[in-house]
């Protein structure tokens, strides 16, 4: 927590950003791979997708649920826009989304219910808060998740980097 929301959501945003930064351990971690003759092959190949695979599906794949959808019908031109794929992309797409939102649901329905009793000093307005922070659950993995992480990875890249920085902290009174 910071003096107030405006500064918790920017250290929040940098506290994600350097932790995304933190892909830069992966050559290190292959390196030692190529080093170590105890770790089986296996393991070495699945260790380094694991942690690939996190890092990019990190920084990219909310973006692209978000754009997927519809990025092809906006790009893909007139021939794509007359095939079958084209007339079925928008009812698929709205499938997944439909079973995403039932397991986000049933996500916030079980975080709800398996909370402990409100405590007396906390109105009912807390718990709407509660619910409300699983419906901005889209917008929140794309802010707090992928822009930070491209931040972090693009930075990265092009030899920006990030330095030390202290967390600002407060206590509530």
């Amino acid at each position: 927590m910071a003096k107030n929301l405006g500064r918790t959501i920017v250290n929040q945003y940098k506290q994600q950003r350097r932790w995304a930064w933190g892909v830069e351990n992966a050559p290190y971690l292959f390196y030692g791979f190529l080093k170590n003759k105890k770790i089986s092959l296996s393991k070495k190949l699945f260790h380094t997708f694991n942690i690939l695979d996190g890092f990019w599906s990190w920084s990219t794949s909310s973006l692209l649920i978000f754009f997927l959808g519809w990025l092809p019908l906006i790009l893909g031109g007139g021939e794509f826009n007359i095939s079958l794929l084209s007339y079925n992309l928008p009812r698929l797409t709205s499938n997944l989304m439909t079973i995403a939102m039932i397991g986000m649901i049933i996500g916030a329905t079980l975080s709800m219910l398996l909370l402990p009793p409100r405590p007396s000093r906390y109105s009912k307005l807390k718990n709407l808060s509660m619910v409300l922070q699983w419906v901005l659950l889209p917008l929140t993995l794309i802010g707090f998740g992928a822009f930070p992480a491209l931040d972090a990875q693009t930075r990265l890249m092009f030899k920006k980097y990030l330095g030390f920085w202290p967390t600002e902290k407060t206590r509530k009174q």
